[in-house]
């Protein structure tokens, strides 16, 4: 389902994109369409411990009012010459300015974990947003609106201490986003992200924080933390996990 979700937003925003009066390029006009390919290290603490390579692609097109930003995160880990961990997850966000700062926005994102405790974790939300600041090199976008969870408990691999109810998910969640960006310096860019999504069975709070530092135009070194809190646990498990990556981040 969550597939669908994804490619109905690409869809809608490919159709909406072709509806802006044309412009006439000029040489010097930079592509509307940019990307990256990171690949680096990742540790994981909290309920599990586990440190492995990871692997990431993120894409931006941006055109007139509208934005698309995309990415994808491959995960895979082997312990004693067996797998251990794979996980792939993918979302995409777009949006439409209105005016003074306000957009609409939709969202989709779904997570295929073989070793989770959700094999299948997709969620669809869309609301409104506001660019709270906007200045050079500093800028705030605020966000809030309704959406729809579906999970899938992994009932093969689910223990007694994993983080999941176990039955199907499927309920209406609120979903908030802040995301702040600073650029201090030429070569160095600073973010935080805080993401809430609220339902019936748990709420998430997951905040990331990243320090990207420019190496040469293409090539930057990313550093990057995320600690993501859970409502509910099982009893005696922790209510937070956390993941530190190293990353190498090359740009198209």
């Amino acid at each position: 389902m969550a597939r669908y979700i994804l490619t109905l937003l690409l869809l809608a925003t490919t159709a909406a994109n072709a509806s802006e009066e044309p412009t006439t390029a000029t040489p010097n006009e930079p592509s509307p369409l940019t990307s990256s390919i990171g690949l680096g290290y990742q540790s994981l603490s909290g309920n599990s411990d586990s440190q492995t390579l990871n692997g990431n692609i993120a894409v931006t097109y941006t055109k007139g009012r509208y934005q698309t930003n995309g990415d994808a995160k491959f995960i895979m880990a082997k312990k004693d010459g067996q797998e251990d961990k794979r996980k792939m997850s993918m979302s995409l966000k777009s949006k439409r300015m209105i005016r003074d700062g306000y957009y609409f926005y939709g969202n989709g994102s779904y997570v295929d974990d073989r070793y989770g405790p959700y094999y299948a974790d997709s969620l669809v939300s869309t609301g409104i947003g506001y660019r709270l600041f906007s200045y050079e090199t500093f800028q705030t976008l605020v966000d809030i609106g309704p959406g729809f969870r579906h999970q899938d408990p992994n009932l093969d691999e689910i223990k007694s201490d994993s983080i999941v109810k176990q039955e199907v998910v499927n309920e209406v969640v609120l979903q908030s986003t802040v995301d702040m960006q600073w650029k201090p310096l030429k070569t160095l860019t600073l973010s935080a992200k805080f993401n809430v999504v609220s339902g019936k069975s748990n709420t998430t709070l997951e905040s990331s924080f990243n320090a990207t530092n420019a190496i040469t135009d293409n090539i930057a070194l990313n550093l990057g933390y995320t600690q993501t809190y859970y409502s509910w646990v099982p009893e005696g498990m922790k209510n937070s996990d956390t993941t530190t990556t190293i990353s190498l981040i090359y740009t198209l």
